[in-house]
């Protein structure tokens, strides 16, 4: 049973280690819709910094975990930057890496304001971001559980870079907002397996939703969501989720939220995923938390996936700061 399971993993890394450092990022994007699309750095006139820790498949034996630390931010007239850090363990490998970014945003109307700060009712954005990933094999702890392991020679490099590309555009018109991004636009490797590696996969992402006010004080809200991912292998993952929102008062409000995710991957395991999430803020203190619920067979082998976020906006908005 530990050989079938050691080459289960060998095998998924041969599927391209890069892909699977960056899913652990992008699935993070409910609290941050610019880890999918470089256009959202600065698409609020404001700065945001945000520290979020995800720890996956609780109670398995090596589980998953990964910190994020994430910057976006307005920092002249209509230009935005941003960028993060992270750092993932998961079993006999380790990742690490960042991205940089810069945007540009075009103010389309000066409609409603809700401050002196708020942004454009109507806005265009385009983001470009390079990227850079770093992949590490422990293999004196993989040869320590299974020495045979060492035999097969399957790591060309215990350790390898890899650099990469993404763009992305994103527009809101009032309470609607739609965002298209193309990620690894340049075919390279972390040089792990040698020439048995494929280049990490031409990924597109979709997203798009509308924000309806309710209550009499309208400040309450309903906002619907769709995220669609795609690569170039044509394995598509797609996102829906409801999300309800209360700025109580000047200084504090709250949201939550429910996201069911399914995967037309055949590789991928967490095929059904059901993620109730939620998040308050005082003044510019955000916190949030949320809960993966796996609906498969691994569901009952584990505690599921935990996520605590914790985060800091220099800036008043009325919704949600994607």
């Amino acid at each position: 049973m530990k050989k079938y399971i050691l080459a289960i993993i060998v095998a998924a890394f041969g599927m391209g280690a890069i892909q699977a450092q960056e899913e652990m990022i992008y699935n993070q994007y409910y609290f941050n819709y610019y880890l999918v699309n470089p256009a959202l750095a600065g698409a609020e006139p404001c700065h945001n910094l945000m520290l979020t820790g995800k720890f996956q498949w609780v109670g398995m034996k090596d589980f998953p975990m990964t910190q994020l630390l994430t910057y976006k931010g307005r920092v002249w007239k209509n230009v935005g930057i941003g960028a993060y850090l992270y750092n993932d363990r998961n079993g006999y490998s380790n990742r690490a890496g960042g991205q940089v970014t810069f945007a540009y945003h075009i103010p389309l109307s000066n409609g409603r304001r809700y401050s002196k700060k708020a942004s454009y009712d109507r806005q265009l954005s385009f983001g470009a971001s390079f990227k850079v990933n770093y992949f590490y094999i422990n293999t004196n702890r993989l040869y320590a559980d299974d020495p045979t392991a060492q035999a097969d020679n399957a790591f060309a490099n215990t350790s390898g870079v890899g650099l990469n590309a993404n763009v992305g555009i994103y527009y809101k018109s009032y309470g609607g907002f739609v965002g298209l991004s193309v990620t690894n636009l340049v075919p390279t490797t972390s040089d792990i397996y040698g020439d048995k590696e494929l280049p990490a996969p031409l990924t597109g992402f979709l997203f798009g939703g509308y924000t309806f006010d309710i209550g009499s004080q309208r400040n309450k809200y309903l906002e619907p969501m769709a995220m669609l991912k795609m690569n170039k292998y044509l394995e598509v993952n797609m996102d829906l989720a409801l999300k309800f929102g209360h700025e109580v008062d000047r200084d504090w409000g709250y949201w939550v939220e429910l996201m069911y995710r399914h995967s037309w991957n055949k590789n991928n395991i967490q095929s059904l995923n059901l993620m109730p999430m939620c998040s308050f803020h005082w003044k510019g203190l955000n916190v949030g938390y949320c809960f993966g619920l796996d609906l498969n067979n691994l569901a009952t082998q584990n505690g599921g996936t935990h996520e605590i976020m914790i985060g800091y906006t220099f800036c008043p908005v009325k919704h949600f700061c994607r």
